[in-house]
């Protein structure tokens, strides 16, 4: 008799099988990151109700308004030159310091969404964190192997600075295009990674990290296998970003408009460390004097240990290459060493997992989760001088 229990090359339930045995593996990454929303959901609501505002308010807090206002009014087409605010010795903020590729994804998705353009945002921002968090443990299991992977995407989620990944911010967008680029990178596929840094690009400037990433693989490859089509990486990767400054000056007709409003408006800018030198002393002289102060300090205090982490981990350069351009952009600027914006240093996630093993890892994770819901707490309830 002839054996019945083989499935038919053409049966359908053959591309079900093949599909449900590529989607198992992510079960651990998806089911962390949602663990981790529906977490930081709970410490939204708790700020909401402590600072007796609506939960909407706290998802668009800081910088989820000014992309509010751009997905409802686009961009404005002059900046005056003005107070921002009485006694503050900043000139006029404005929507131009921010980049143009998530507030137009969330305009794209907000006629299908009831609730406005903040409900908008929040999915965008869902969906691209999840998308974030497969394509990080897909990276992580590509260098090391799957348990480091599972490690990775649960300290990922957790991480201090992810309650960004619930809020109307670009870095959920920003980090899913990112870690697409750097594993395009490590495929050799040259065209694609450009062009996805490109797009990461027009998503923060801090993804200018991405293009060094591109730079040094592509060195990488033409230095040892004179792999010259791969320079076509670092060439595309800079043009998100050329095309937003390009399209401010056609729109404004100021050509430097943006680096003015990030000058006066926010006072950011390179000092070369000197603001977080400064903060760095002032926590070790008294950590519990400010609140800024010891979120700084324990943020700096980690990227410290991290980067000796990222080193003994012994990553892909390029890997290495963005973890630490991305972290210098920090440390070398005024915006400080806050958590939301070491958290997009994902390689330090990916060292640490390495490392962490068992009780260490349980015990790293729950600091993870704590800290995050502190965070965001305290991020929630927008205090005029607190800014984690």
């Amino acid at each position: 008799m002839a054996d019945t229990t083989l499935e038919a090359p053409w049966s359908p339930r053959v591309p079900l099988a093949r599909v449900a045995t590529r989607v198992r593996p992510l079960a651990v990454p998806l089911l962390a990151y949602s663990a981790s929303r529906v977490v930081t959901g709970l410490a939204v609501a708790l700020a909401a109700f402590a600072a007796g505002k609506p939960v909407s308010e706290v998802l668009t807090t800081w910088d989820g308004r000014w992309y509010e206002k751009i997905v409802d009014y686009g961009y404005p087409t002059s900046v005056p030159q003005g107070e921002w605010a009485a006694g503050t010795g900043h000139r006029v903020q404005s929507e131009v310091a921010f980049f143009p590729l998530y507030p137009l994804l969330t305009r794209l998705v907000d006629p299908f969404v009831p609730g406005g353009s903040s409900a908008a945002g929040v999915v965008v921002t869902l969906i691209c964190g999840a998308a974030a968090t497969v394509l990080i443990w897909q990276l992580t299991a590509w260098v090391t192997d799957r348990d480091t992977a599972n490690r990775a995407a649960v300290l990922f989620c957790f991480s201090p600075g992810a309650f960004v990944l619930s809020l109307v911010y670009a870095e959920a967008l920003m980090l899913a295009l990112g870690a697409a680029c750097l594993l395009a990178l490590l495929q050799r596929r040259w065209v694609a990674a450009g062009v996805l840094a490109a797009l990461a690009g027009a998503t923060r400037p801090n993804a200018s990290a991405f293009a060094v990433a591109c730079l040094w693989a592509a060195g990488a490859a033409v230095w040892q296998r004179r792999e010259w089509r791969a320079l076509v990486a670092p060439v595309l990767a800079p043009l998100g970003m050329a095309a937003f400054f390009a399209f401010l000056w056609w729109h404004t007709g100021e050509p430097g408009i943006w680096f003015r409003v990030q000058a006066d408006g926010w006072g950011e800018q390179v000092d070369f460390g000197q603001r977080n030198l400064s903060v760095a002393w002032a926590f070790l002289r008294d950590p519990l004097g400010h609140p800024n102060r010891l979120v700084i300090g324990l943020s700096l205090a980690l990227v410290l240990a991290c980067i000796g982490l990222l080193v003994k981990a012994r990553l892909p350069g390029a890997l290495n290459a963005y973890a630490l351009t991305s972290l210098g952009l920090v440390l070398t600027s005024q915006i400080n060493a806050r958590p939301r914006f070491v958290f997009v240093a994902f390689p330090l996630v990916m060292a640490l997992a390495k490392w962490a093993r068992r009780s260490a890892f349980t015990v790293l994770a729950a600091t993870f989760a704590a800290t995050t819901v502190m965070l965001t707490i305290f991020y929630g309830l927008q205090r005029g001088s607190y800014y984690p």
